[in-house]
């Protein structure tokens, strides 16, 4: 549920500014992990038209993909952005620090708790639907679209890959 609330959040402000995604350009992995993030991040990094970004679906395959821009002599954020998704602690430990949307977590938990309680209270909740908001949380990892590619490709499409 949560990986395609995520997706669905990667492509609607795509459709918003009427921008198709590409779907040679989205990796999908068993596993959100660093080494999966990692290997998504190379398989992308290779191609001959190398994206100028990619979107992690969360922090973890965003710092394996740091490391692989790091083997390929990339510069973040100079020559690629990389974001992820969750805000942990870890992404503000690497180099460069890293681009990610935060999570309301106590408020989840709350709301979470209260559910819990009514139910073991014996109240009936029904089915609802809730949306928190969230916060993108800007930091080195990210910056404007390169003019030029100082890597392997050679092309000038700039896009934004979806690793999930």
């Amino acid at each position: 549920m949560a990986g395609e609330n995520r997706f669905a959040g990667y492509l609607a402000p795509l459709a918003d500014a009427g921008v198709l995604p590409a779907p040679e350009l989205i990796r999908f992995v068993a596993e959100p992990t660093v080494e999966l993030g990692h290997r998504a991040a190379a398989e992308l990094l290779d191609l001959p038209d190398r994206p100028t970004a990619l979107v992690a679906f969360n922090d973890k395959m965003a710092i394996g993909a740091l490391r692989a821009a790091a083997e390929r002599g990339l510069r973040v954020p100079e020559d690629l952005s990389v974001a992820g998704f969750d805000d942990i602690e870890l992404g503000q430990a690497c180099r460069p620090m890293l681009t990610t949307v935060r999570q309301p977590l106590e408020e989840m938990g709350r709301m979470a708790v209260h559910l819990l309680l009514r139910m073991l209270g014996g109240h009936r909740v029904d089915a609802l639907h809730v949306e928190l908001a969230t916060e993108l949380v800007i930091r080195e990892s990210t910056g404007p679209v390169p003019d030029v590619f100082h890597g392997s490709g050679t092309g000038t499409r700039h896009s934004a890959t979806r690793m999930h």
